[in-house]
């Protein structure tokens, strides 16, 4: 058994014993305070026979008190869960209640009975009926009080157990979640690497000193991307990704072509999840029509007032077009939003003629830091 199992089992039974004296604590406030205050009230009103502590008092909270234990430790762990089996826990408890009345029965014989018998030649009993009708609603009393003792263990036991399948359930669907952004960034991966070894190839006849600067770009941009990406990263390192990108890809391109405009005002620590924008980036070089200097890629970052906006435009020959509106990177892109940022992020594309637009945005509210 290694450490952390060693950890675990430790935190177990520490949670266990805390949780066993603070349940002790609740059930004798419950059952041994009212009998002490009315013990002390008896031992204090000046009646004939109300002199001393009624011990057998505290002796029926005891029965309570272990009715509570065994209905919470035992019947309830053998009859509820995993797999309810009602019949058991029924007659478990009906065993344990005809158990508890007996005992209470014995206590009341032995200590309100038979010494109110042998008084009763100095002090004989005037009306027998009443003492009998004392006993029979004693017992009553007492059936009840089981009755309720078994409720609240059921009522606490199931209450911790729904609680822990639900943490159960967050904890799964948690789980799932960061399972499915890996697997979206796992996919983000290669469809990046792709588009970026298409271009680094276009360079290598054309200028291969170009193109080795190419390659200790994308060398720096994989390191960022595969190693120093944690699930948040400030505003400010996304951007400078974004622009080593672009300057990537504006290497096989005519000066002027790229238009880019980045402005983060003073939100450049805001904490922002990695690699939101380069999808967007990506398709503009992609898709674009780069081959005409008339038409532009225009690339636009802004953050203001706790608003981030990424915003990319160009123009596209509409004979070649397939789906504007899908391709892995968009569909990847939405996803992710949806799983980080869920209402608080939006993504809209839009075709006019042979423009394409699309624009991300994000609102940076507190539970997001």
């Amino acid at each position: 058994m290694n450490s952390r199992s060693l950890d675990i089992t430790t935190d177990s039974k520490r949670v266990n014993v805390n949780k066993f004296i603070s349940h002790l604590i609740v059930i004798s406030m419950l059952f041994l305070l009212p009998e002490f205050i009315m013990g002390y009230a008896m031992s204090t009103s000046g009646k004939p026979g109300s002199n001393g502590i009624q011990w057998h008092m505290y002796a029926k909270s005891l029965i309570f008190i272990a009715a509570f234990y065994i209905e919470y430790y035992y019947i309830i762990g053998h009859t509820l869960t995993p797999k309810v089996r009602l019949w058991k826990f029924l007659c478990y408890n009906i065993l344990m209640l005809v158990v508890a009345l007996g005992i209470s029965y014995l206590i009341w014989y032995f200590f309100s009975y038979l010494p109110r018998i042998a008084e009763s030649a100095i002090r004989p009993i005037r009306h027998p009926e009443k003492f009998q009708l004392m006993f029979v609603s004693s017992i009553v009393r007492d059936g009840v009080m089981v009755i309720l003792t078994i409720g609240l263990a059921v009522a606490i036991r199931l209450s911790g157990y729904w609680s822990a399948l639900e943490r159960q359930r967050r904890d799964i669907a948690s789980e799932q979640k960061a399972s499915e952004l890996r697997n979206l960034k796992s996919q983000l991966n290669p469809h990046f690497l792709f588009n970026t070894l298409n271009s680094i190839y276009a360079l290598i006849e054309i200028s291969p000193a170009e193109a080795q600067t190419a390659v200790h770009e994308l060398s720096q941009m994989l390191r960022y991307m595969l190693y120093e990406t944690p699930s948040r990263v400030t505003l400010t390192q996304e951007t400078d990704f974004s622009r080593n990108y672009i300057s990537l890809m504006e290497l096989r391109l005519q000066p002027g072509v790229v238009k880019t405009h980045i402005d983060i005002d003073d939100m450049g620590e805001a904490p922002i999840a990695p690699l939101l924008f380069i999808s967007l980036i990506e398709n503009a070089f992609k898709h674009g029509n780069t081959g005409d200097p008339a038409d532009h890629i225009t690339i636009d970052i802004t953050a203001h007032d706790g608003v981030i906006t990424c915003r990319t435009h160009n123009r596209f020959d509409s004979k070649t077009l397939v789906d504007r509106q899908g391709g892995i990177g968009i569909a990847n892109l939405r996803r992710r939003l949806l799983l980080i940022y869920g209402s608080s992020a939006s993504l809209t594309t839009t075709i006019d003629g042979d423009s394409y637009t699309a624009i991300l945005t994000i609102n940076i509210n507190p539970t997001d830091q």
